[in-house]
């Protein structure tokens, strides 16, 4: 209560600035940026899905052995590593990040339809290596918008539906892509129809990203741009303990997940028709996409319980818990047509709770150990270095140890026509290459996840107490708020009416 007025003058000051209108309309455009975003990661994931959903068609039209089906994808994924940097530069230098999103939509629309008319394998490896850095730019923009647009508290729950448009996008294009992947359609391939109607979608969207997407101004800052100032920042992160732990959990576990996309090859050599793989492999990315928006708020949820142990607690969890799915899916359920339904099973269970890592644990500790202005080249540093080596790893380990190893056979003739012996031999090498190269990798990041238990607590605390300690110019240091204008309405107001005092008070 102030000294001299009454509670009703009181009210009478503050209405303007909690005034509900202007709260609506930032709400109204924290919603539409929100929605956007999962619209470009519900295109990427339905992008990502169109190779592996295509494997067993390409082996048959284009005669490529998995080796060379794994070396599209290893294109692919170290392009995206060696290209994110370029684009987390970009991010924290000020360019507008619609801009972006735009350039990066377009950029992937066309390398995706231009994939269509290729049948060489220089070729189409060379529009794979476009591709992925298009696709790049996605990871550092959109995580850089979530740390504009949530809070600490409930930054999981964000990702997790971010990561769950991603798994949706994957679901619709393994149930379009893969039972029309081997027909024809309208006399064409259809899997080259399948790349041409995403590639149409990706361009579609480019004209909705300055519709829906609001943005606050940013100071554009040409001295943050150049390869050697991401490696001074690249420097800068490897000297935080749990930077480098989540990226030497990282190069273990996205093996796993890179292999997987030789699943569906391994049910088509199980005698299982095209569409019946399809219901399957999406059953299990929407156990992904579920387990993803689960991980988010168990993330959060852990992290309130116990912030020093709790999101690392949600990590482990989730890789130990995948250990017994990977093991009945190759190795304990019978390699046969007639057991679809408990593999189907299995794999749901497998990506309901193997996808708990991203959200629930490294995307928000990232935000909490790296300064606001570094985010962007941190998210695209981790990616880089992740990428590079779970894409190279995990579909040439199963392509190397299938043929080498196991004895898989490259054949062009459908699975129909094959003979039953040559049919269960290469589903038995697909198998155990895809088990070995799943459960090792899965134990490592179980141990490595047990250092987030003594770094992550300190980290975060140096990072609240020093964020932004590696602005070049002074002006930074005191508006470490630069991007989260979006965060809450009586923020923005405030800073719209001049009150400085209010916007570091609210």
């Amino acid at each position: 209560m102030v000294e001299g007025k009454d509670s009703n003058d009181v009210e009478q000051i503050a209405e303007p600035v909690d005034s509900p209108p202007p709260v609506s309309s930032q709400e109204r455009f924290k919603k539409s940026t929100l929605g956007c975003l999962c619209l470009l990661s519900m295109i990427k994931g339905a992008d990502m899905q169109l190779l592996p959903a295509s494997f067993r068609a390409m082996e048959i039209d284009l005669h490529i052995e998995p080796f060379s089906l794994a070396l599209m994808a290893l294109c692919q994924g170290v392009s995206a590593a060696c290209t994110g940097p370029v684009w987390g530069n970009l991010v924290d230098s000020g360019l507008p990040r619609r801009r972006l999103l735009m350039c990066g939509s377009f950029c992937w629309g066309l390398c995706t339809i231009s994939l269509a008319f290729a049948s060489s394998l220089s070729v189409m490896a060379t529009l794979r290596v476009l591709n992925g850095a298009s696709l790049a730019m996605l990871l550092p923009v959109v995580q850089s918008f979530v740390v504009d647009l949530t809070r600490k508290e409930d930054r999981g729950c964000t990702f997790g539906l971010l990561y769950f448009s991603t798994n949706l996008g994957q679901v619709l294009a393994c149930l379009f892509v893969t039972p029309i992947s081997t027909s024809q359609v309208l006399g064409h391939d259809g899997w080259r129809v399948a790349l041409v109607a995403v590639g149409f979608l990706s361009l579609l969207v480019v004209g909705l990203v300055p519709l829906l997407i609001s943005e606050e101004p940013i100071q554009w800052r040409p001295e943050r741009l150049g390869p050697a100032r991401e490696v001074r920042k690249l420097i800068k992160f490897i000297k935080i303990p749990t930077f480098c732990v989540i990226i030497l959990q990282g190069v273990f576990g996205t093996i796993p997940g890179a292999a997987f996309s030789f699943v569906t090859m391994y049910l088509q050599y199980l005698g299982i028709s095209d569409f019946t793989v399809a219901l399957v492999i999406s059953l299990h990315v929407v156990g992904d996409a579920i387990g993803g928006l689960m991980g988010g708020l168990i993330g959060d949820a852990a992290a309130e319980w116990s912030p020093r142990y709790g999101r690392a607690l949600t990590a482990m969890v989730s890789v130990l818990g995948s250990l017994p799915t990977v093991a009945a899916t190759f190795l304990f359920i019978p390699q046969e047509s007639s057991m679809i339904g408990s593999l189907a099973g299995i794999l749901f269970l497998h990506g309901l709770i193997g996808s708990w890592v991203a959200p629930g644990c490294i995307c928000p500790i990232m935000c909490e150990i790296v300064p606001r202005a570094s985010l962007g080249s941190a998210y695209a540093w981790e990616l880089a270095i992740v990428f590079c080596s779970g894409n190279i790893l995990g579909p040439m380990l199963v392509g190397i140890m299938s043929e080498r190893l196991y004895g898989y056979k490259l054949s062009t003739d459908p699975v129909s026509s094959m003979s039953n012996e040559d049919r269960m031999q290469n589903a038995r090498a697909l198998g155990k290459s895809l088990f070995y190269t799943s459960a090792i990798p899965y134990v490592c990041c179980a141990a490595i996840f047990v250092m987030l238990f003594f770094t992550h607590h300190k980290d975060a605390r140096r990072n609240a107490l020093h964020d932004d300690s590696d602005s070049e110019t002074p002006t930074e240091t005191n508006t470490p708020g630069e991007r989260s204008r979006l965060l809450d309405g009586k923020a923005s107001l405030s800073s719209r009416k001049g009150s400085c005092k209010s916007l570091q008070s609210d």
